[in-house]
């Protein structure tokens, strides 16, 4: 009981000093769709400092949340990945690219 007063007398200074973590942590499943043909389904993990897609591990240097919005960044500001948190979470949709295709992230773990 002790630690979890604790816990919470310390959670407004953790808001206030940013422990915020914006990072999508998780097992999600990537669609693509380019104009109405829907590609095979990968698997796609995001965690605090790495995104490991098509088989490659891309480093993230920087999480960006800004209302419903998501940016992953690398070391050089570069955009990873740009998506719409929908549903709480459970599913997120590609911001920017191409008007063409459209891919969809669902949540699997």
């Amino acid at each position: 009981m002790r630690q979890l007063k604790l816990v919470l007398a310390a959670l407004p200074f953790c808001v206030l000093a940013g422990c915020s973590n914006d990072a999508l942590e998780g097992t999600y499943e990537q669609t693509t769709t380019v104009m109405g043909i829907q590609g095979p389904k990968q698997k796609v993990e995001f965690a605090k400092d790495y995104i490991i897609a098509y088989g490659n591990k891309f480093k993230v240097e920087e999480w960006e949340r800004k209302d419903d919005e998501v940016v992953a960044r690398d070391k050089d500001g570069q955009a990873l990945i740009n998506v719409r948190v929908l549903d709480g979470g459970k599913r997120l949709e590609a911001i920017g690219g191409s008007n063409m295709a459209k891919n969809v992230f669902v949540r699997v773990d």
